[in-house]
């Protein structure tokens, strides 16, 4: 069984996904700045990466920014009818 733990070490914050015989670093969060770390093999790291980027963001976050409905899936829209346009764009091309 994995699970995430959160290594402190100054003012650096590493969130690890830790399994049986291996620890994945996930991200790391120095003076507000994030930098991912994981390169996403499997669904279980994604996921672990999802919900340690939420729970770095929530944390450095003040608390009258918290927004309750769920941004991500406008941004995931986003980015699908982006992908849609890039393949329209190009199936034009080489329709040419």
């Amino acid at each position: 069984m994995s699970e995430v733990k959160i290594l402190k070490e100054g003012k650096c914050i590493t969130y690890i996904l830790a399994r049986e015989n291996e620890n994945i670093p996930l991200l790391a969060v120095e003076n507000g700045v994030i930098r991912l770390k994981a390169r996403i093999e499997s669904s279980e790291v994604a996921f672990a990466l999802i919900a340690a980027l939420r729970h770095a963001v929530m944390k450095h976050m003040k608390r009258k920014d918290v927004y309750r409905r769920c941004p991500i899936e406008r941004f995931y829209w986003q980015f699908v009818k982006e992908g849609e346009f890039i393949e329209a764009v190009e199936a034009l091309r080489q329709d040419e």
